[in-house]
């Protein structure tokens, strides 16, 4: 009879099969990462006494990230199962209030996002991992880790993460990690694991620079009770299985938890491959050129310094004494002979040559670069490249190419976006047991009550929280459809510039602002000059448009202005409307209160 493979001999076999398939890929990766480190690896400036790195790759990927990355995204939750349109709000706003403000694992969600855009484009693609989160006494709810690269195991021959049926990702755990567990019901074999681990010292990083980036983690022998221990975490369709390899125990098997038959990672890519998992990022295309930059300022520096400092020429024949030759200021060298004052010693002439060309060769070098990133710099003369230039239509032409690569990188960010929003929210249905609270303001409460009367049966105006149930947002699938381009950085005086043409449309043609009241639509003109004013810059703009709601005096004021203007006007002794008697003037009802 044919016995059952054991869940750990499974782990540990996939995971030196993955290993091993990604043996080059790891030397890769070392070597983009000291691009991005600006860590010189050409053999050519490694050579070279000057050691100059001119990280012109890396902050191209860095203004790229803050471009497209500029801002956290802009979406809606849709329910798939059932037309909730008032759960759908609700778990927008859980979305938007409570998750993105609190799903904060090692930095803000904001942060983690351009880490992972940043990555993306250093590494071809880069795997984030996606569960629900409990601190004690503190945020329960959905989030997004970030993953070494390093750390991941995907399976081998497997294209993309959808076309996986496992992946295996590895953290490093203290042995307090362990003892938070004695107590989870989910957890098996914890005690044992922890008598074996507790007189056990490891390394950080057994296995080198290939288990973390060695940069940040230096391989150092631990004390026993402080180490980091191996945790192999082997995430299938529909079984997850933690196992951990100093105890040689496998410490959880469990049916997937997320209930949804997906892989709770999500994989962002810079340019993604047929025949290659990680796909391909900008690095890898333009480290060649990055090599060649690197090595022309070191050849050139050395070569300045040489054009300074040349060689000298020196006939020992002429030096009485050699150990007198010092190359310092003012040194006295002795010569002997008649001619020992000309022909003792004399400087090598050098051709200038190579060091002439440096500004041409320099610039087609960042042309090159520049194109493959598709990005501007009009430090390149249209000589140099014809689609450079400083003229207005060539900037205009560049900022379009630049938009147009920009917007591939974005459009691949989306998709990431889009399916971690999608399976947060579906968490949140999937795993929420107690109520979550945020805050609000009563405007934006009123607001939400005209659409949705029953948002103010969960909301406390003396607290400013508004209180979601499970039953409120119902156990539900739900979908996430994403505002493309919501995460782009805004071009403030193309806004600025929008702004004012609404003003204009809107004070120009009356007609518009009353078909917009017959639908149902109000037109908000001191919100749109009060946005103009803070495009702007203006300081202190709230004195130019001040809220007279908000001033009692002023609202007196002008309450006994009207008053008076109506008693001390023409319309004192107008004709009187029908009904009144001739000789008593109609006394107009005073504003404010009674006299």
């Amino acid at each position: 009879m044919e016995t059952k493979e054991q869940p750990k001999n499974i782990i540990l076999t996939r995971k030196e099969a993955s290993y091993n398939s990604l043996a080059q890929k790891r030397e890769y990766w070392e070597e983009y990462e000291k691009l991005f480190h600006n860590e010189l690896n050409d053999t050519q400036s490694q050579s070279t006494k000057s050691q100059v790195f001119d990280p012109k790759l890396s902050t191209m990927v860095l203004e790229r990230e803050a471009r497209v990355m500029a801002q956290l995204p802009t979406g809606k939750v849709k329910a798939i199962s059932k037309n909730d349109k008032f759960g759908e709000k609700l778990m927008n706003l859980v979305l938007d209030k409570y998750v993105n403000v609190n799903a904060n694992d090692k930095y803000p969600l904001l942060t983690k996002y351009r880490m992972v855009d940043r990555y993306s484009n250093i590494y071809g693609a880069y795997p984030v991992f996606v569960d629900w989160r409990i601190d004690e006494g503190g945020y329960v709810g959905p989030d997004m880790y970030l993953l070494n690269i390093r750390d991941v195991f995907p399976q081998p021959g497997a294209s993309s993460i959808q076309d996986s049926d496992y992946i295996i990702i590895r953290t490093w755990q203290p042995i307090s990690y362990f003892e938070g567990l004695l107590k989870n019901k989910e957890f098996k074999n914890i005690k044992e694991v922890v008598e074996k681990l507790k007189n056990k010292a490891v390394q950080k990083s057994d296995e080198d620079k290939d288990a973390r980036e060695s940069k940040d983690y230096p391989s150092t022998q631990v004390a026993k009770n402080t180490g980091f221990f191996e945790v192999l975490s082997m995430y299938e369709r529909d079984k997850w299985t933690d196992y951990v390899t100093d105890a040689d125990l496998v410490i959880r098997e469990m049916k997937n938890p997320h209930d949804n038959g997906e892989l709770p990672v999500v994989m962002k890519y810079s340019i993604p491959l047929l025949s290659d998992f990680w796909g391909m990022g900008d690095f890898e295309r333009g480290k060649s050129m990055q090599y060649t930059l690197n090595s022309l300022w070191n050849l050139y520096l050395d070569g300045v310094k040489v054009s300074i400092f040349p060689p000298t020429l020196i006939n020992k024949d002429y030096i009485a004494d050699l150990s007198s030759i010092k190359w310092s200021a003012a040194a006295k060298w002795l010569v002997k002979g008649p001619n020992g004052t000309s022909q003792a010693a004399q400087a090598m002439n050098l051709s200038p040559s190579g060091q002439q060309t440096f500004n041409n060769v320099y610039q087609i070098v960042t042309s090159s670069l520049l194109n493959m990133m598709g990005t501007t710099d009009t430090a390149v003369s249209a000589q140099t490249d014809p689609g450079f230039g400083k003229t207005p239509e060539a900037l205009k032409q560049q900022s379009a190419r630049e938009s147009a690569r920009d917007n591939v990188d974005r459009f691949y960010m989306e998709q990431f976006l889009k399916e971690v929003n999608k399976k947060f929210v579906n968490l949140i249905s999937k795993k929420m047991s107690n109520s979550v609270q945020f805050r609000m303001f009563s405007d934006e409460i009123e607001e939400l009550a005209t659409q949705y009367p029953e948002i103010s049966d969960i909301y406390d105006d003396k607290t400013g929280k508004l209180t979601v149930n499970k039953k409120s947002i119902g156990s539900v699938l739900y979908d996430y459809e994403i505002i493309s381009g919501s995460t782009y950085a805004l071009d403030q005086q193309e806004q600025q510039q929008n702004l004012l043409n609404m003003l204009n449309m809107f004070t120009q043609a009356p007609a518009i602002v009353e078909a917009l009241k017959a639908e149902g639509k109000e037109v908000k003109i001191g919100e749109l000059m009060t946005r103009i004013l803070v495009n702007s810059g203006i300081q202190d703009y709230e004195k130019i448009i001040e809220e007279v709601a908000n001033n009692p005096d002023r609202l007196m004021q002008d309450q006994m202005n009207k008053f008076m203007s109506v008693m001390n006007g023409t319309n004192v002794n107008a004709i009187p409307a029908q009904g009144m008697p001739q000789g008593q003037p109609q006394q107009p009802m005073p504003q404010g209160g009674q006299l």
